[in-house]
This record gives structure tokens, C-alpha cells and sequence, in this order.
């Protein structure tokens, strides 16, 4: 399974989010940077994530985004699917593929759509908090975006 850049700039963004405290809300721009992250591109990925219902979105000079709910509420499964990223390990399964061999491939019943439950299970249960945990538990302080690295 190879994690698109959209995906893992996607978690990168909303990591930075969640982590930046005691900020709520924070601009598109601060976090790019704090990710590093291009602009462009975060742009693109955090109307993603206002359209799929993790970010809100406020204009104007006290506006930004922040979370559309506790970190607590939203997994790394919601983060995929705002990216429309299949949470797939082979090729040949997930919601797009469509592989003649399916009915008749040992691998698909008793490896890929295995693991691909457990990949799709592990994601849902692995909230956006419990890696902003372990981002403080590994030295990762949570500091105000804008402040010096």
C-alpha cells in the first residue's frame, strides 16, 4: 500500500491542527509551513477536508480553519476517505478495482481483503489525538503556529 502525497500531507495539516494548542484555529498558510507542506497544495487538500466535514472554515482578518470536531472524534479512516484514498494493500482490490480473477483467487479471500479489513479497521479505531499523544510522548511539543521550530 503506497500512501498517496495528498494523503500524507492531508495528515501532516490536520496533525499540525489538532497538535497547535492553546490555538483553535490557525491559517491554511500557517499550516503549511508548520508541516512543511506547500501552500498550493494545502490549500487544495484543506478544502478537501472542509468539504468532507474535518475542517471548518471561517473568513476574514480573525478567520482560518480548525477542527470540525474533537481530535478524539476523527480517525486516520476519516482522513483517507477526505483524500478518496482506498485504504487497500493490493492493486487488484479495493472500491475501484475490478480484477477478473476475484471469485477464483485464493489470495483475495485469505490475504488482500484480509488485510484490507484490518487495514480499514486499524485506521478507524486510530483517532487524530491518540497521534497527537504520541507525538508529545516521542518530544514533538505542542507550541502555537507561527513560533520558530
Amino acid at each position: 500500500m503506497a500512501i498517496t502525497w495528498r494523503t500524507d500531507y492531508a495528515m501532516r495539516l490536520i496533525y499540525e491542527l489538532a497538535r497547535a494548542r492553546p490555538q483553535r484555529r490557525a491559517t491554511v498558510r500557517q499550516l503549511s509551513e508548520a508541516a512543511g507542506i506547500p501552500y498550493d497544495y494545502a490549500r487544495g487538500i484543506a478544502a478537501s477536508l472542509v468539504s468532507a466535514g474535518l475542517l471548518k472554515s471561517r473568513r476574514g482578518v480573525h478567520g482560518g480553519v480548525e477542527l470540525a470536531r474533537p481530535a478524539s472524534a476523527i480517525s486516520l479512516l476519516d482522513v483517507f476517505r477526505a483524500m478518496d484514498e482506498p485504504a487497500s494493500l493490493a492493486l487488484c482490490t479495493g472500491e475501484m478495482a475490478v480484477c477478473e480473477r476475484e471469485g477464483s483467487c485464493p489470495y483475495h479471500q485469505v490475504v488482500w481483503n484480509v488485510l484490507d479489513a484490518r487495514i480499514e479497521s486499524y485506521l478507524g479505531e486510530t483517532t487524530l489525538e491518540s497521534v497527537v499523544e504520541t507525538g508529545l510522548r516521542l518530544g514533538d511539543p505542542q507550541r502555537p503556529l507561527g513560533a520558530r521550530r
